[in-house]
């Protein structure tokens, strides 16, 4: 009986499958960002647990600031009162090379970094947490049903969300033509994102015209503030790269496939309130793959601070100075939809 997974008559090996070559391929690109993450997480809790000795070392600082008089010069190690409990003493490590003060100083400055910490890793760890979540359920659910990767499969997506220094560093394949794939004439995957309103957005006055393909979204925040939101990714582009101004605000859920958000600024001195920032954090994650999900991470900065890496693909971008807020998916209210976009710095009267 001949064995059916033998080469052809010919006596060559078949040829390979490019589709199925580029599946196992970003399988394992995705596996190497999973641990990726895994480690970041560690890496973050870690960090959070060193950030719990914020009282302690500002503790230390006050003591040697109450009792520099009590530290002798050059010295390593020293017994000093707690200055709010008489009874309690510190015995505190010191650099020999400066003075209390300058020791007092740097426990100071360590202090309030962990305090900064501690407000500000607990958000990434979630934000983390998440997206080492959804990743694995993937990755799981992909094990479990190879079947519904044969065209493609949601990992594709998973990796052209990551930037371009991303996917270099886990060594993921740049995407092939469909016709390479054995693609060509099937369906071409839409854009992720809920279904889109019946019309798009009348253009403002006085601005020339935006392709209808590129016409963002636009609604009003409950303070009158202007939001745009992409419809695709040709669309994000278009919105980030030409219509967003340096100062408006740019929003955009972690760590997952979404639309670009833009909330006009202006340059005025007027800056959105937490509940606006937060409201259009909530749109953000709707017009996301994350919008099904309770609280979802959602990054934002100012426009000037994002920018499309050369020969990137369309709708991906490099963020610095981002902040970060968790909130609960919210579709953007129908009655807030507008159809034109202001000039004017700040929310509308």
């Amino acid at each position: 009986m001949a064995d059916k997974h033998s080469s052809r008559p010919d006596g060559r090996e078949p040829p390979a499958d490019p589709a199925a070559q580029r599946r196992v391929a970003v399988r394992k690109a995705l596996e190497r960002h999973a641990k990726k993450l895994a480690r970041r997480l560690d890496a973050l809790r870690g960090d959070l647990g060193v950030a719990a000795r914020a009282g302690e070392w500002r503790r230390y600082g006050e003591a040697l600031l109450a009792f520099a008089h009590l530290v002798p010069a050059r010295a390593k190690r020293v017994t000093i009162p707690d200055p709010s409990d008489p009874d309690r003493s510190f015995e505190v490590e010191l650099d020999p090379s400066v003075r209390a003060p300058a020791n007092a100083a740097r426990f100071f400055k360590r202090a309030a970094k962990a305090e900064r910490g501690q407000r500000d890793i607990p958000p990434r760890i979630e934000a983390v947490s998440h997206e080492l979540e959804v990743l694995s359920d993937k990755l799981a659910r992909e094990a479990a049903a190879a079947a519904t990767a044969e065209n493609g499969g949601p990992e594709d997506a998973e990796v052209a969300a990551l930037t371009p220094g991303a996917r270099h560093a886990l060594h993921a394949p740049e995407p092939l033509p469909r016709r390479k794939l054995g693609l060509v004439g099937e369906q071409v995957l839409k854009p992720a994102g809920p279904k889109p309103p019946t019309t798009a957005a009348a253009p403002p006055r006085g601005r020339p015209n935006v392709p209808a393909k590129f016409a963002p979204w636009r609604f009003k925040s409950k303070e009158g503030w202007d939001v745009l939101i992409g419809r695709s990714s040709e669309a994000n582009d278009h919105l980030t790269l030409h219509m967003a101004r340096p100062e408006d605000y740019w929003f955009h859920v972690h760590g997952s496939p979404g639309s670009h958000v833009v909330l006009r600024r202006g340059k005025g001195v007027n800056e959105p309130s937490k509940a606006t920032l937060e409201e259009v954090a909530g749109w953000a994650a709707f017009h996301s793959k994350s919008r099904t999900a309770g609280k979802v991470p959602v990054i934002y900065t100012q426009k000037k601070y994002v920018r499309k890496p050369r020969g990137a693909k369309a709708g991906t971008v490099y963020v610095e100075r981002e902040k970060m807020l968790m909130v609960r998916p919210v579709e953007p209210p129908r009655e807030q939809m507008s159809d034109a976009i202001s000039d004017t710095q700040g929310p509308t009267p």
